[in-house]
């Protein structure tokens, strides 16, 4: 794996509630939960809901796996912070050459958000198998443990999640926290972009995978990889390209090798001809890197894995994140069909329960980073895509 490049953050002291700094940010109040509920108990008084926009803009006969899917990791210490320079931007943190987005726990979105889950299983029950999986951001994976105990103006992601899966019932829930902080030495999220990187998101393919309990595909194998360097992301962009942050990431993607066309329905209801899963986006500006995966964030698009005669189909419902998670899926099924429900309903009217009987779908993954449950445009429009 490409290793998480060295930080070493500076202990900081207070610091100022903010929105989160994406391009689809929204300003909303925090509620506090009852005293009678399981929510998380470091709420703040005041928040902002974000999305989180780009930055600009059955298991393969190779995959048949019996190997653990998650590697044993060797004790991790967090690294010396001393003399390591801290900037508190209204927009999100500086530690180092480091950039982390703060979030804010919305229970009446945390509600919708399970709700609409809820609802996908029971209206799913019997049809398909219904996951959700809820990505936490860099701050709490890895911003170094001396650092985030500073920080009590924002809220705590682990209890924002166990609060919204203790919540779900009917549905596979894939544990992603304590399996990404295992990792949080490496280069799973960008320094100057708040996406996650694909090494990210392969750890949370293989926590999928395990769930599903058909083996997984093999990195090694199923993939090519490829780099793109000099990646200049949102967090730089909305620090209005602070120097500290002018230390361009390397986007890493793993091109599937059984097929790299995607079809795509672009917002205004024209195919986007000729794209891949994995593009090369080395001559591009180097704020839209991230959109190597799967074209960006478009409304719909199919990837139909030639290596399979087997009718397998998939569906991802996902924002940006969703984007670097996709391309681990192809060596798994024939097909599979990417909502981004975002956009969805500018080029159809059908809901969850209409493409899942149009298109055969056997499974369907719910994919979110956490900030995007507390959006108030967002999860509105995820529960009336859900239907």
């Amino acid at each position: 794996m490409h290793r998480f490049k060295n930080i070493r953050p500076v202990i900081a002291a207070s610091l100022i509630a903010a929105s989160l700094i994406t391009s689809c940010s929204t300003g909303g109040g925090t509620e506090v939960p009852p005293s009678d509920t399981k929510a998380p108990t470091e709420i703040i008084t005041t928040a902002t809901e974000g999305s989180s926009a780009t930055a600009d803009t059955s298991v393969s006969e190779t995959s048949e796996s019996t190997e653990e899917t998650t590697e044993s990791t060797a004790e991790i210490t967090d690294p010396d912070m001393t003399g390591v320079p801290v900037k508190k931007l209204s927009s999100l943190l500086i530690v180092g050459d480091t950039g982390y987005e703060y979030y804010h726990f919305v229970q009446s979105l945390a509600d919708t958000y399970v709700g609409a889950i809820n609802r996908a299983g029971q209206l799913l029950n019997g049809k398909a198998n219904v996951y959700t999986m809820i990505i936490p951001t860099s701050m709490d994976i890895t911003l170094p443990a001396s650092v985030r105990e500073t920080i009590t103006n924002v809220a705590d992601q682990k209890k924002a999640i166990d609060y919204m899966y203790g919540s779900i019932n009917g549905v596979n829930k894939v544990e992603l926290f304590d399996v990404l902080r295992s990792h949080r030495n490496e280069y799973i999220y960008f320094r100057n972009d708040h996406h996650w990187t694909a090494d990210g998101a392969w750890y949370a393919y293989l926590e999928f995978a395990k769930l599903r309990g058909r083996g997984h595909a093999s990195l090694e194998n199923d993939f090519t990889k490829r780099e793109f360097d000099n990646f200049k992301g949102s967090f730089y962009r909305d620090s209005d390209k602070n120097k500290l942050l002018n230390n361009p990431d390397t986007v890493v993607a793993y091109t599937p090798n059984a097929t790299n066309k995607i079809e795509i329905m672009q917002k205004d209801g024209t195919p986007l001809e000729g794209w891949h899963i994995v593009t090369d986006v080395s001559t591009w500006a180097s704020s839209s890197k991230y959109n190597t995966f799967i074209g960006g964030d478009q409304p719909w698009s199919v990837i139909t894995n030639p290596a399979k005669n087997d009718g397998s189909a998939c569906l991802i419902i996902k924002e940006s994140f969703g984007n670097a998670f996709t391309p681990f899926l192809v060596p798994d099924y024939q097909y599979v069909y990417v909502v981004d429900y975002r956009y969805y309903k500018k080029i159809s009217s059908l809901k969850l329960t209409g493409v899942v009987d149009k298109y055969h779908i056997q499974d369907v993954i719910f994919c979110n980073n956490i900030s995007s449950t507390r959006n108030k445009t967002l999860m509105p429009a995820l529960d009336e895509f859900v239907g």
